[in-house]
């Protein structure tokens, strides 16, 4: 499974990337350490978590490989996601959005930035 992110996506990432921190693409459905609830609709919710070095991930069992390198997730996520995936930005609204070649999964992938202040 492999994660294509974008040249746009990769230029809002790489501050983040250059601090080193570690990037979860993770179900929000309310399962997990970092998952204050889940999303009450059909839909399938995504987020962008930061998370430094240090932070738990088992939470996240699987990695994805990326342009930008290894991206976790968690291990019942991979049954929402294709063998390939598309991380973009959205032109008109400038937020992510992740697809594939069935469609787009979710059209406004928020980053959240879970680090420790001391590591921001």
């Amino acid at each position: 499974m492999f994660l294509n992110v974008s040249e746009e996506a990769q230029v809002k990432l790489m501050p983040y990337l250059e601090d080193k921190a570690i990037i979860v693409l993770d179900l929000d459905d309310g399962v997990g350490k970092y998952s204050k609830m889940g999303v009450c609709s059909l839909d399938t919710s995504f987020r962008l978590l930061l998370l430094d070095q240090l932070q738990d991930k088992s939470d996240f069992g699987l990695t994805l490989d990326s342009d930008i390198g290894a991206i976790y997730i968690k291990d019942y996520s991979k049954r929402y996601l294709d063998e390939k995936m598309t991380l973009e930005i959205d032109p008109r609204l400038q937020v992510f959005k992740l697809k594939s070649p069935s469609g787009v999964l979710d059209g406004n992938v928020p980053i959240v930035d879970l680090r420790p202040e001391k590591s921001k």
